[in-house]
């Protein structure tokens, strides 16, 4: 595609008070090269075949400017001949049901600019297999919503339908199903978030209430988690929750020397394609546990990112396989999701704000994942050390003492063998931990043991939200015994 940029100034008559008109650049498909995109406002597509009436600027400004959920608009497009209407109207329907949403056509349609700038590289790459509308009405993604306005009408002087190559290819490739599925999941999700973004009994004062009775004198590990969890709602908390936060609290108690690096943070997957990185890193959410893409020259060449559908995992691979666009788009799911599960539940998660982390891959003494140590402190006080090894390979778990006697316990992965010898840097790593503990009743600090180095990896207030599984279970009741929760936090 290419294409000529101008600006066109919004029709003054339209503009309201509650919020500025924004301003229109027209980009006509098919002529010339737009050399770069602007950073604010609209960006309407017109095919150099097409006519557009005097106050079309101005009625796309307008659109944008009462809606400002709206992504992306588009219209009809008037052709010669009695039967293009009823050509383009078949296109448009079933394009629609293939995408699952409404479709852009690829002469008459309007995006907002900050929109544009996440996916138009990744349109570029597709339009010439697709068309670019039906490009560009992927990539914006579920989470973008895109309007059909029959006022938003085009006269193109050419006849035929547009881009019926792009239908062909898409029915070749496409799988509806999926494409619904994603769509009616989004739709749920938003709906999520309008009340709240948890289910209803995650929400429910009823439940709150009966749990909360339930929980009243907790006695074993797990329990007390639970109890910690619907009571201790102080900022600290959310704090610990909050992957960007706890850096300068971390900071704070014993020095940033103890922090990985941190290349970026912010709530913009496009940090994955405007951040300079070295060829290994890591992408985490700051929201939320469990998710992370581990970036090394270490990983299986079999091990591929996941699907957009599933991508709230674990996942390492090889930088040839770690293509930053699809890691992008990958981020911009993570950022979607609630973690936690509402206020009933993990509930610090909820005030966090959703952002993208890119760190350093912090690397073990033999080139590999370094072993992860954490450090279970109540009340100021390690009091055991659990140590996972081979998380993307063959996982393994122990639990010692702070002397280092190995206990008979599993939480479900098998034990190292042979047994872990205790790191160099043990007693230096228990008083870190207890440091980064003293302010609360209970925390785990995890901590990596590197060469000459200890890196801060997070603090968990809910280790397995608070089902963690203990094999003998008399093991619960000793870690709960150390703990004394109080009345009120």
């Amino acid at each position: 595609m290419t294409s000529r940029a101008r600006d066109i100034p919004a029709d003054d008559r339209l503009a309201v008070e509650v919020r500025p008109l924004p301003t229109v650049t027209v980009v006509v498909v098919g002529e010339g090269v737009a050399d770069s995109s602007p950073h604010d406002g609209v960006i309407a597509f017109v095919g150099a075949h097409c006519v557009v009436g005097p106050h079309w600027a101005g009625f796309v400004a307008r659109s944008f400017q009462l809606d400002p959920d709206l992504a992306a608009l588009t219209g009809p497009i008037s052709r010669p001949g009695p039967l293009g209407a009823v050509v383009d109207g078949a296109r448009r329907l079933l394009v629609s049901v293939l995408l699952a949403r409404p479709p852009l056509s690829s002469t008459n349609w309007a995006v907002r600019a900050s929109d544009w700038r996440s996916v138009s590289a990744l349109v570029a790459r597709d339009s010439p297999e697709l068309g670019f509308g039906i490009a560009a009405a992927i990539h914006l993604g579920p989470e973008r919503r895109i309007r059909f306005d029959p006022l938003m009408r085009a006269a193109s002087t050419r006849r035929g339908g547009d881009g019926w190559h792009g239908v062909a290819a898409l029915l070749a490739e496409a799988n509806p199903l999926r494409r619904w599925r994603r769509r009616l999941a989004f739709v749920a999700h938003r709906r999520r978030q309008r009340s709240g973004g948890a289910r209803p009994r995650e929400r429910s004062r009823l439940v709150r209430a009966w749990r909360l009775w339930a929980s009243r004198r907790p006695v074993t590990f797990t329990e007390k988690v639970r109890y910690k969890m619907l009571r201790d709602h102080r900022p600290l908390i959310t704090t610990f929750a909050d992957k960007a936060a706890v850096r300068n609290y971390v900071a704070d108690r014993i020095g940033e020397g103890y922090l990985p690096v941190a290349y970026a943070i912010s709530p913009d997957p496009r940090i994955l394609l405007d951040t300079d990185l070295p060829d290994e890193f890591v992408l985490k959410p700051t929201h939320g546990s469990g998710a992370a893409f581990v970036v090394s020259h270490r990983a299986s060449p079999a091990t591929r990112l996941p699907t957009e559908d599933a991508s709230w995992v674990y996942r390492h691979v090889l930088p040839a396989h770690a293509d930053r666009a699809a890691m992008a788009r990958l981020g911009a799911r993570w950022l979607e999701q609630l973690f936690g599960q509402g206020p009933n539940r993990e509930w610090a998660y909820g005030g966090v704000p959703r952002q993208l982390i890119l760190e350093e891959l912090l690397v073990g003494p033999d080139g590999g994942i370094p072993d992860d140590f954490k450090f279970f402190v109540f009340h100021g006080v390690c009091r055991y050390i659990q140590v996972d090894d081979g998380r993307f390979d063959r996982r393994t778990q122990d639990f010692y003492l702070p002397d280092w006697s190995h206990l008979p316990l599993s939480g479900g992965p098998p034990w190292a063998d042979p047994p872990h010898e205790p790191p160099s840097g043990l007693a230096q790593m228990i008083r870190i931990a207890e440091t980064l503990g003293a302010d609360t009743d209970f925390v785990r600090v995890d901590l990596y043991h590197l060469d000459g180095r200890i890196v801060f990896g997070e603090l968990t207030s809910y280790p397995a939200g608070g089902y963690s599984p203990f094999e003998p279970a008399g093991f619960d009741a000793e870690f709960g015994s150390h703990w004394t929760v109080p009345k009120k936090y």
